[in-house]
């Protein structure tokens, strides 16, 4: 499978977010499994070719050795707060354009999910050449078409790969790939910077029945605040703070969204992936 990062415009990185003491989980949810698999270990999955650079940041010895023979980098750190955490991933974004953040409690997101923050961001970036474009006099400058199509069939790739863990979790976030939207629609938020008026590049943020979570993708110009976040804040933080400059892209299934805090939530979510299987969309 051609990695996609081979066929972009800009270069995209990600922070598995994989700090959480699991305080209200009794330990570290993180290697809870799901059909199998610890919960990040099917993050790390779901993240899988799609970006330049990747980093998982963890305070778990377990998780970091776990993510390192997924092939992912990790930084294994012991510092108390979100925002170390944060800071800790994105001194490995260096020459990226955009970073990602990524729950590692989020065992149902998919990546075409990922995907559709990817290709936002890109006809962003595309939108903003040609308006640079138009204001040199340059007829016009390629767009991100073709780049978004490379970036679906990644996704799509990657799939119909899935068949090799025990059970369909790809199903049973409720999102079958021939029906989800998300590759290409996108949801707007009611607020400020319209894409056909300014030039500033947009944080991008998955939602479900219109209700914004993660993952969510910053524009570089947001680099600087996220390194250097109040004590215990997150890039929430930074999304908050430029809210006319948020978009949503909706998911298919709330499941995707849906993160494990509590034993409960776990039992909930095995239910759930024990209930559907690859039967298809959840009721």
């Amino acid at each position: 499978m051609p990695h996609a990062a081979d066929n972009r415009t800009l270069k995209h990185g990600c922070i598995v977010m994989a700090s959480g003491v699991g305080a209200r989980f009794g330990g570290n949810k993180l290697m809870a499994e799901l059909c199998g698999t610890p919960l990040v270990g099917h993050v790390v999955r779901a993240t899988d070719g799609l970006f330049s650079r990747r980093v998982v940041v963890t305070r778990h010895a377990d998780v970091a050795a776990l993510c390192e023979t997924l092939g992912a980098q990790v930084i294994l750190h012991d510092e108390p707060c979100r925002n170390d955490t944060v800071r800790l991933g994105m001194e490995a974004m260096d020459g990226c354009d955009t970073v990602t953040f990524v729950q590692g409690d989020q065992p149902l997101i998919r990546p075409a999910s990922i995907v559709a923050l990817l290709r936002a961001a890109e006809r962003d970036a595309a939108g903003a050449a040609k308006r640079d474009a138009a204001g040199r006099g340059v007829a016009d400058v390629v767009g991100c078409d073709a780049v978004g199509a490379a970036l679906a069939d990644t996704a799509e790739d990657y799939a119909m790969g899935l068949d090799a863990v025990k059970c369909d979790v790809d199903a049973a976030a409720g999102c079958d790939a021939a029906e989800s939207d998300v590759s290409g629609a996108t949801k707007h938020d009611a607020v400020g910077c319209n894409a056909a008026e300014s030039s500033v590049a947009r944080i991008w943020r998955t939602s479900f029945d219109g209700v914004p979570g993660a993952p969510v993708l910053f524009p570089s110009w947001a680099f600087d605040e996220l390194r250097s976040l109040p004590r215990g804040k997150g890039g929430g933080f930074v999304a908050k703070t430029h809210a006319e400059c948020v978009r949503t892209i909706e998911v298919s299934s709330e499941w995707e969204l849906f993160d494990v805090d509590t034993c409960d939530d776990l039992e909930r979510l095995q239910t759930h992936v024990a209930r559907c299987g690859s039967a298809g969309l959840p009721r």
